[in-house]
């Protein structure tokens, strides 16, 4: 599949005028042009939506005044209508090249150019070539026009070019978008396709200057960001948004980690293309989010699809922990809470609908509980969040008596199988548990006593020959995606026992364990993007740190603990 092709779909595909707005600006830096006024609406602009220069090599500087369309160009869209073109370029080459064009640009070539993501019809050409011929008369005039063809030739050959993305990084891309009828292997595919694009190896004639670094940095970025728009709108197009969600996820991280590293997480321009992306990725979410819901409600169907408990309970429990992920990421604001709500109880239905989902089959399925409870404790439902909580206690004081139905703790669904099948035994596989201690962190911030009662008393208990593990992460845990990982960046330490109150347990659970890493040691933390740790969990599959759900801990339990020192590393 050629990537021409590709793009072309791409953009005949963008569904609004603000995303080639968007792409503009992102496409004429790569060209090498300096962008000096951008697409605003509600703005008078003269006609002109976009305003750049460019100088070539040896050659004087050029204006390029552009007009944006969307769509197709017919014979009624040069003439008729609040957005006709003849209008708006007659006063970009005459009100505006007078009066607002800067002066050092007036007396050089001004290239007028009506921009579109569709064609120039044929009825419409006469019109466009007398319309050209009347700019043409204007001092250093001219009108041309870009379209569809026009834009996938510039896009291929400067935000997708060679010198940055090599044969490998396009291969992958092409194989992502090949391979959609199939999630997983799509997904890997685009991972791969991401890390080629921010591979130092996959650069011809590496930069030197931190100057010319920080550029490549940034156009390695725009160029995984178009990527990732590619596939995005083709998995619309092939009606499977996971592989896109999940691609997403991974470059949101991929993103974070490479500034991280390359010290750019306080550039303006990262920072404003890293805030875009992540509002993208979490309308992505909900647009997918949005599409499975109906079918996500139904048992029998998501059963029929699964076809075995165990991959019925993971398939449940991953789309609640996506649920609370899309909770976690946007801001409180009032614009986003009616999102917020329904979610919220999309989430709620979501495990009244499927109750044998409450049981996890394994272990490190914490991840995804601990993320849909943060997500209900985040929009201060804690009363959902604490029924959950006794809820998995007592099934799972049920299953651990009979000793086929535990969580275990290799996180295989094989043994999960067999164990249920009566093909291994429990004290093989299932020697640790990281669920317990999650679970009785969350029935402390909540302030649930009945429920910490009840892990203590009854569940712990029936597993003398389980090790209870808590996980803290250390200073490198946003990093993962910028390096291939031999462990997870962290200390895991055993517990000894569950505490007697809800505020001695939130106490303990939040303490920091020596080599272990206090929050504000991380970066994401330090630059307010805490979210990220409840992506990268989901991502790289590592417990979500106590420390960040007690960030949503109940009210009354936090005024309890106010008066006490805050916790530091302690001895495991």
């Amino acid at each position: 599949m050629s990537i021409r092709i590709v793009l072309t779909h791409y953009l005949a595909t963008l569904r609004e005028r603000d995303e080639l707005d968007a792409l503009l600006p992102e496409l004429l830096v790569a060209m090498g042009h300096t962008v000096l006024s951008r697409a605003q609406i509600g703005v008078p602009q003269g006609g002109v939506d976009v305003l750049s220069s460019f100088a070539a090599p040896g050659g004087a500087e050029e204006a390029f005044l552009f007009v944006l369309k969307f769509g197709d160009i017919t014979r009624d869209d040069l003439y008729r209508g609040a957005q006709a073109i003849q209008p708006s370029v007659r006063e970009a080459s005459t009100e505006y090249v007078r009066n607002r064009l800067p002066p050092n640009l007036r007396a050089g070539r001004k290239r007028l150019v009506v921009l579109s993501n569709g064609e120039l019809k044929q009825a419409a050409q006469g019109g466009f070539s007398t319309l050209a011929d009347e700019v043409g008369g204007q001092a250093g005039c001219s009108l041309e026009f870009w379209g569809i063809d026009k834009l996938a030739t510039l896009i291929e050959e400067h935000l997708l070019d060679e010198s940055l993305l090599l044969k490998a990084g396009r291969d992958h891309l092409r194989a992502a978008i090949a391979t959609l009828d199939d999630s997983e292997a799509a997904s890997r595919h685009f991972r791969q396709f991401v890390d080629v694009v921010f591979n130092p190896a996959a650069t011809r004639g590496a930069a030197t200057a931190a100057a010319t670094q920080r550029h490549a940095f940034l156009k390695r970025c725009a160029i995984a960001e178009m990527g990732w728009a590619v596939f995005d709108i083709w998995s619309q197009s092939e009606s499977n948004l996971k592989p896109s969600v999940e691609g997403g996820e991974y470059l949101l991280l991929k993103l974070w980690a490479e500034a991280v590293t390359s010290g750019a997480v306080d550039d303006a321009r990262f920072v404003a293309r890293f805030e875009g992306f992540k509002e993208r990725l979490w309308l992505a979410m909900v647009r997918y989010c949005g599409k499975v819901w109906a079918q996500l409600q139904d048992p029998h169907l998501v059963m029929g699809y699964a076809g075995h408990e165990v991959f019925y309970n993971r398939l449940v429990l991953e789309e609640a922990g996506r649920l609370g992920l899309l909770l976690l990421i946007p801001p409180h604001t009032a614009e986003l809470q009616p999102a917020r709500a329904a979610t919220r109880g999309r989430l709620v239905a979501l495990f009244n609908a499927h109750p044998g989902a409450r049981l996890p089959a394994l272990d490190g399925q914490a991840i995804d509980l601990s993320l849909a409870l943060a997500g209900l404790m985040s929009e201060g439902d804690f009363a959902s969040a604490a029924m959950l909580v006794r809820d998995i206690v007592n099934r799972m004081s049920l299953a651990v008596q009979s000793e086929r139905l535990m969580p275990v703790s290799t996180d295989l669904v094989e043994d999960a199988i067999a164990l249920r099948e009566g093909a291994v035994n429990a004290a093989a596989v299932c020697r640790t548990s990281t669920i317990v201690p999650m679970l009785a962190a969350v029935a402390a911030f909540v302030d649930d006593e009945a429920a910490l009662q009840s892990i203590r008393d009854n569940l712990v208990p029936l597993m003398p020959e389980v090790t209870l593990e808590r996980w803290y992460p250390n200073a490198d845990i946003d990093r993962i995606a910028a390096s291939r990982i031999v462990a997870l960046p962290g200390v895991s330490r055993g517990l000894r026992s569950i505490e007697a109150t809800c505020s001695a347990e939130a106490t303990a659970a939040a303490s920091i364990p020596v080599g272990a890493a206090v929050p504000a040691d991380i970066a994401c933390v330090q630059h307010g993007q805490t979210a990220l740790l409840a992506v990268s969990a989901r991502v790289f599959r590592h417990p979500l740190p106590t420390w960040y759900l007690e960030l949503f801990r109940r009210a009354q339990t936090r005024e309890a603990a106010a008066g006490s020192e805050p916790a530091g590393p302690e001895e495991a």
